[in-house]
């Protein structure tokens, strides 16, 4: 007998064959935009009864990495250009902590995934982008001030806007998956050894995250006068007119 659902997809099939193009295109659409919206989120293999678990992932990550490790480099004096470029990372920082669902019986497994269909998932991954805008916004509000010029504080976004928002979440993701691959391959750390090749893939994905959020902070110290001078060349050509 077959499971359950192989039946009902098996039933789906027979339904989208007997279907003309234009109804399948439209039941395709259809399916595509139910999928879009928060309303109808679910997971399966989500337990309501874990989601102290989850919350208390959710709190850990929030006191540890968007309060705890910005205050130590703000108190101890690291280079702005580094901070600039961490705060509005906590999201990339998310995605490699949560690779696996994370440890302790998945204690991240919602922290920051985009694609997962709970309502969990949904608030804590909004509330990391909302976080890592916070300290994008943070970050120009208070080099305008710091420096008195709302041309300095805009600057550095530019760069770590694009660099945040645009490249680092998929490529970490992608290697470190390449990298959990080359240790059940060639060095038989798999599924039995799971806290193991977690700790390892996690590790190698926050040192590449440090690698990107080092560069970042040598991109903006090396270009942001470049992009000042951009926007006081802009500011003239409009003030001319």
């Amino acid at each position: 007998m077959l499971p359950q659902d192989t039946n009902t997809n098996i039933k789906v099939k027979n339904v989208e064959k007997k279907m003309s193009k234009s109804e399948y295109d439209k039941h395709s659409a259809d399916a595509i935009e139910n999928k879009r919206t928060i309303l109808g989120l679910y997971d399966k293999p989500f337990n309501k009864k874990e989601t102290l678990k989850y919350a208390f992932g959710l709190i850990l990550y929030v006191i540890i990495f968007v309060i705890a490790i910005p205050y130590l480099m703000l108190h101890n004096n690291v280079p702005e250009e580094i901070f600039l470029a961490y705060v509005p990372n906590v999201d990339m920082l998310a995605t490699v902590l949560g690779y696996e669902g994370g440890p302790f019986s998945n204690i991240w497994r919602y922290l920051y995934n985009p694609s997962n269909l709970t309502l969990f998932g949904f608030f804590s991954t909004t509330l990391m982008n909302y976080f890592a805008l916070l300290g994008g916004t943070f970050m120009v509000a208070w080099q305008t001030h710091k420096h008195k010029s709302w041309k300095r504080g805009w600057s550095a976004a530019f760069i770590f806007l694009l660099m945040t928002y645009l490249i680092p979440g998929n490529l970490i993701v992608i290697l470190q998956d390449k990298v959990a691959g080359f240790l059940k391959g060639s060095w038989n750390i798999g599924s039995n050894e799971s806290l193991l090749r977690y700790v390892l893939v996690v590790v190698f994905g926050l040192i590449l995250s440090a690698c990107i959020i080092f560069t970042e902070s040598l991109v903006i110290k090396s270009t942001r006068h470049h992009i000042e001078n951009g926007i006081r060349l802009v500011e003239k050509a409009l003030k001319t007119k």
